[in-house]
């Protein structure tokens, strides 16, 4: 559950320090006694004992003994005498941080027909009380310790794999020997009482519910037809409704016991820690952790009859895409991770990319048979091997579409790729490699702990950057495309005959048989060798003479460099080390949404395909194959003022990219293929508008909240339409040539060869406006003074709802006022979270959330949200009522008698701590400093912001946030919006309007 956005900052030491000492004085007696192992670090006590490591059991726990590749060194792997798997990594970014995975193999499809969804269950319950951990407590402790419950505290629960992650935001003694000791609890120590798993029935049921829609039902569909009688077809991870209801404990606690055992456990470490050290604790904390049953073997999953063929299916929806899923099953074939399984799987995936290439070029075709097209071959689940193409088409041409992806597919097999096709491939390969190996010292904690997760999964072994870009290097001049065509027959097979599942709106003509026939007549046709592509070079690297610098200064304590050229472009430097071989970029032009008028407020709609637009020069395709090999990004897009967009590349590329970006300012290619692909995109974007209960408000809360002011409605599907790029470039043009342009750059690059770079391309522009426009009447906007409750229908499952309640605020131009907003709303969500989840059991994911506009002045609203069962609407409002009552409720009068404040100390510290640990980590990414220096120079107010970091935040009280609840939470300012089944409640449905790429977002 994701929480909000978070601010970036600095944090004063004695601010840390102060909330670092009240979150341990707030931790339970409990955790601070003695149990599995101890929860806090004492310095003068003796040495934790140190694992004595077997380095052949090692290899053998982690599946490299038999390998010919040798694993990472900076990996300390290790298995416990018990059986259980670690990983510890040394890592440095972002510093002062840490990451922990513990992994349990096991998952839905080890569930018997009584426990169908006790796995995910189990997880939930993990945060419900421990032996020695109270129920409720797990989570509050995690916070006061600065991790916010859903971003940095979570889990999962897949078919094979249970597995609990937490985000550590400072590796203090106290913060990862806590975040060690909740680990070691839920591996053994979950207490499943009856009373707090039937209070986590609802939760679990709400989430089920949730999850309960046309996409999922699907998805169902798919597995029934292609893998019927195996588990993977009947053990869905959200479980049976039924045994989720009545379950009683005992049955939880003997899967528990039977599944959560050492031998089928892995804890992973990545982080700014001393390996030996952590090494050393997780033999105390889990070194005397037994299986009390033994280890329990592997369920077998079922088999899948790889002879079965030339069958179909059809899934109907009104609101489903058109997809149809070809595929043929043979047998699994082992590949141990190895140098040769290795080159082979790389073979594989260049034909597998050159085919994907080929079908991507077909969808952006003029009158494209297909949307988009894929084929690949992959195991499932280690029980069959699986050949698929899957199609996605617009209604009603699923048969075209399927002819020209199976023509395309059986064009590759017979006559195989030309060397101008893997050429381009092998470019970009390589600079994959390579820019992995610049790389290596600076990737984050998140994308070593995946490797290392994905070892201890699959049997991958986390391998060097060196060592992978040294094996490529060797294939890579050998490879010929013979060899690529002789990998693709011999791994694909063949789809002759296959089982075909369509999704569709409506039965076709024939049913199942007439898609198996049609796919049989389809593969009847002749198929042409493919045409050889010329090769072009990119036609826009001259814009004129570079631009001269006319101002050049620095923001000393920021680190930022500001540089103004002649024309007028404005650029803005942070060097950083906190990502090699690694460059941000943002461009910023005036103008944006904020061009969208109520009488046309569509101006910029199209700008969300602006670049599939290409260039005047080139299409997109042709843009892919020019840029192969280098690290060009192709964002160009509208924010709310300003159009461009931010983006990656790296130092060698920058140049480039800086060309691109230009071109597409100056010389875009408003292609009609890119016109045709979003007029095709429409009809299933307005069939699923009110299929789902997200659907339905997402689509109509812009009308709902701004009085159906036009420019945050969402138009009918003919207005859409009838757009076209001519629109767009009478709405966009002026502002394309002539408006002010701030352009910011952030991470590991050289200075000088940046400024060159951007003189040589926007500063080389004529002249354009020195300053961003005011737009003062494009920047008026209400929030609705109508707070009459609103309900909205829709046709998904009947027992679905969302509730959602608005209060109006104001902007983000007071900073002060934004901080106390900003901590209320997480005050808000902390509350939500346990008398609407834990304590009624009536959503899995309440949220609340403060928004303030930097755009609209005096625009701003809190909102609380969340999904529920039909019968339990009108008890989560009134729980919702409640608590924003309570806090605004008036002030008591002097002399009346003492009443506890609604806010709590834990409470306040607990929406606090995660966002000071939160701000402080901030200024240890690029992409926070990249949302100050993107705007440096035009808008300076945001500088000082980021100076105060959490300062503002560490100093509000509880009296100040409950005077900003009585001045905006009181019932009478509240707008409840209840989005319902249809034919259940009462209630108009609302004119709506708004852009449909944006229809789904938050308002803003």
């Amino acid at each position: 559950m994701d929480r909000g956005g978070r601010l970036p900052g600095t944090v004063a030491k004695s601010a840390l320090a102060g909330m670092a000492a009240a979150a341990l004085a707030l931790l339970p007696a409990t955790l601070l006694a003695q149990s599995a192992a101890p929860p806090l670090t004492d310095s003068s006590a003796a040495p934790a004992p140190q694992p004595v490591r077997d380095e052949a059991a090692i290899a053998a726990a982690w599946g490299y003994a038999t390998s010919d590749l040798a694993p990472d060194p900076a990996v300390r792997l290790g298995v416990l005498p018990n059986g259980m798997r670690y990983a510890i990594r040394k890592n440095a970014t972002p510093p002062g941080t840490a990451v922990m995975r513990l992994l349990i193999d096991v998952g839905s499809t080890a569930e018997n027909e009584d426990e169908r969804g006790l796995a995910h269950f189990i997880e939930h319950m993990a945060f419900n009380g421990t032996t020695n951990v109270p129920e409720g407590e797990m989570v509050k402790i995690l916070e006061r310790l600065g991790l916010e419950f859903g971003a940095d505290t979570n889990a999962f629960t897949s078919y094979d794999q249970t597995g609990y992650l937490l985000d550590l935001p400072n590796v203090k003694a106290e913060t990862v020997d806590t975040a060690l000791y909740l680990l070691r609890e839920t591996a053994s120590e979950i207490r499943f009482d009856p009373k707090a798993i039937d209070r986590e029935r609802g939760v679990i049921l709400s989430e089920l519910r949730t999850r309960a829609n046309y996409a999922q039902r699907n998805r169902e569909s798919l597995f029934e037809f292609t893998v019927p009688g195996t588990r993977i077809a009947t053990r869905s991870p959200i479980g049976d409704k039924s045994v989720i209801e009545t379950a009683p404990a005992e049955r939880f606690r003997s899967f528990y016991e039977r599944y959560y055992t050492p031998g089928r456990s892995t804890l992973v470490v990545v982080g700014d820690v001393d390996v030996a050290e952590i090494e050393a604790k997780i033999l105390a904390s889990f070194g005397n952790w037994e299986a009390k049953h033994g280890e329990a073997p592997d369920v077998p999953l079922g088999k899948i009859d790889t002879a079965r063929t030339d069958e179909a299916n059809i899934f109907t929806h009104p609101a489903i895409d058109e997809v149809a899923t070809v595929l043929r099953f043979s047998p699994y074939v082992e590949e141990p991770d190895s140098k040769a399984t290795r080159r082979a799987k790389l073979t594989r995936a260049l034909a597998y990319n050159i085919v994907g290439r080929r079908l991507g070029r077909i969808a952006r075709q003029e009158n494209a048979p297909f949307v988009g097209a894929s084929v690949g071959r992959s195991d499932v689940y280690k029980i069959a091997n699986q050949s698929v193409l899957n199609v996605a088409t617009r209604d009603g041409e699923w048969q075209r579409g399927l002819e020209a992806a199976e023509r395309e597919l059986r064009s590759a097999l017979r006559y195989g790729f030309t060397k101008a096709e893997l050429a381009e491939q092998l470019a970009n390969f390589t600079t994959g490699y390579e820019n992995a190996v610049r790389g290596q010292d600076t990737r984050s904690n998140d994308q070593l702990a995946d490797q290392i997760m994905g070892m201890a999964k699959d049997g991958m072994i986390v391998t060097t950057p060196e060592s992978q870009l040294e094996r490529f290097t060797a294939l890579r001049d050998a490879l010929t495309p013979k060899m690529l065509l002789e990998a693709l027959r011999k791994d694909f097979g063949t789809l002759d005959k296959p089982l075909i599942h369509l999704a569709t709106k409506v039965d076709p003509a024939g049913g199942a048989d007439g898609v198996r026939m049609a796919f049989a007549q389809a593969q009847k046709t002749k198929v042409a060798r493919p045409q050889a592509r010329d090769a072009q070079a990119f036609a826009y690297q001259d814009f004129g003479n570079p631009g001269t610098v006319v101002a050049d200064s620095r923001i000393e304590d920021l680190g930022i460099r500001t540089i103004r050229f002649a024309n007028n472009v404005r650029l803005n430097l942070k060097k950083t080390d906190f990502d090699k071989n690694r460059v941000l970029v943002s461009l910023r032009i005036d103008g944006g949404d904020l061009l969208a008028s109520r009488d046309n407020p569509e101006a910029t709609s199209l700008m969300n395909i602006f670049v599939r637009g290409g260039l005047e020069a080139h299409s997109l395709d042709d843009l892919y194959s020019i840029f192969a090999g280098r690290a060009v990004s192709l964002n160009f897009g509208s924010g709310e003022d300003y159009f461009g967009g931010y983006l990656a590349t790296t130092p060698d590329d920058l140049k480039l990219q800086m060309q691109v970006l230009t071109a597409f300012t100056t010389h875009p290619g408003y292609r009609s293929e890119a016109i045709n692909q979003y007029r095709s995109y429409l009809p299933n974007f307005y069939a699923r508008l009110n299929a789902t209960p997200e659907g339905a408000i997402g689509s109509q809360i812009g009308a709902i909240l701004s009085d159906n002011d036009p420019r945050f409605s969402l138009a009918d599907k003919a207005v859409f339409e009838k757009l076209t790029f001519d629109d767009l470039k009478a709405a966009i043009g002026d502002r394309l040539e002539k408006g002010a342009i701030e352009i910011g750059l952030v991470g590991d690059f050289d200075e000088e060869q940046a400024i060159a770079a951007v003189a040589a391309t926007f500063g080389a522009l004529p002249e354009r406006e020195a300053e961003f426009r005011d737009y003062d009447e494009a920047r008026t906007r209400q929030f609705t003074a109508n707070r009459s409750p609103r309900v909205l229908h829709h046709k998904g499952e009947a027992d679905q709802a969302i509730v959602e309640f608005y209060w109006p605020t104001t902007d983000d131009r007071d900073y002060r006022e934004d901080v106390r907003l900003r901590l209320l709303a997480e005050l808000l969500q902390i509350k939500v979270t346990d008398q609407i989840r834990e304590q009624l059991g009536a959503s899995y994911s309440p949220a609340a959330r403060s928004f303030t506009s930097s755009i609209y002045p005096g625009y701003g609203y809190i909102q609380i949200s969340t999904n529920v069962a039909s019968a339990d609407v009108e008890k989560v409002s009134e729980a919702v009522r409640h608590i924003a009552a309570e806090l605004s409720a008036p002030a008591p009068l002097a002399g009346s008698p003492s009443t506890p404040s609604p806010i709590a100390a834990d409470e306040l510290a607990r929406a606090r701590t995660p966002i000071l640990e939160n701000i402080a980590n901030s200024v240890k990414s690029n992409t926070a400093w990249l949302g100050v220096v993107d705007s440096a120079q035009s808008k300076p107010a945001k500088l000082d912001r980021f100076r105060s970091g959490g300062t503002a935040f560490g100093t509000v009280s509880a009296d100040e946030l409950l005077a900003m609840a009585r001045t905006y939470l009181s019932p009478d300012r509240a707008l409840l919006v209840q989005s319902l089944y249809e034919g259940a409640g009462t209630g108009t449905a609302l004119a709506a309007r708004q852009s449909p790429v944006a229809a789904n977002a938050a308002p803003q």
